[in-house]
């Protein structure tokens, strides 16, 4: 008799020990899921979540809209023609490219001419800052050939002279040495306002 009473003391202290160490393992337990919880959930109110460092993307950059321009020139005789849109593009991948289409049109019968035109590309001072090269298209007359074409065409520019162009100037009209004469002094004045605004030197500009 004594001995099963001895057994069953033994074993009830035995369950009471148990429980002791279980409730002190518990408390701990439970903080570590809820830390656990915290840092998956974002970290809680500051509870040591990981917060990534922020990343600069493309859509976070400055983008400036494409520059479009478009003008019609015609002989004092309305006989000969020219029209020319261009776009340039000021951002992004392509930036400093310029895109034109030149019709060029003629309506006498017996005599053709040439046309010419080039693009200026001015900034907020209205300073020349870069010139597009001289594109010459030629037409017949009406009973001779073709009369009427259209000629499509392009230039590039550094990508800092295209970020500070605000309007485009289209310059077009029989290609004579007058025309000539007028690209000249427009390059050398782009060579000018290069070297003064700190932009790469185009083909021809003496450093």
């Amino acid at each position: 008799m004594k001995t099963a009473k001895s057994k069953w003391k033994t074993a009830l202290l035995s369950l009471t020990i148990a429980g002791t160490a279980l409730l002190a393992v518990a408390p701990g337990s439970s903080a570590l899921a809820q830390r656990n919880e915290d840092v998956e959930g974002g970290g809680g109110g500051g509870g040591g979540g990981y917060t990534p460092a922020p990343t600069t993307s493309q859509s976070t950059a400055q983008t400036l809209g494409a520059l479009s321009q478009e003008a019609s020139w015609q002989s004092s005789n309305g006989g000969r023609y020219m029209n020319t849109r261009a776009t340039l593009q000021r951002s992004g991948p392509l930036a400093g490219r310029l895109d034109a289409v030149t019709r060029t049109k003629n309506s006498v019968k017996l005599t053709g001419f040439t046309g010419g035109v080039f693009i200026l590309l001015r900034n907020n001072d209205g300073a020349v800052i870069g010139v597009t090269d001289q594109k010459k298209f030629g037409v017949d007359g009406t009973w001779i050939g073709r009369y009427d074409r259209t000629d499509y065409w392009s230039q590039d520019f550094s990508p800092e002279v295209a970020a500070d162009t605000v309007s485009l100037e289209i310059i077009q009209q029989h290609a004579a040495k007058d025309l000539d004469d007028q690209l000249a002094y427009w390059h050398d004045t782009v060579c000018t306002n290069s070297k003064l605004f700190g932009y790469p030197l185009p083909i021809g500009c003496s450093q």
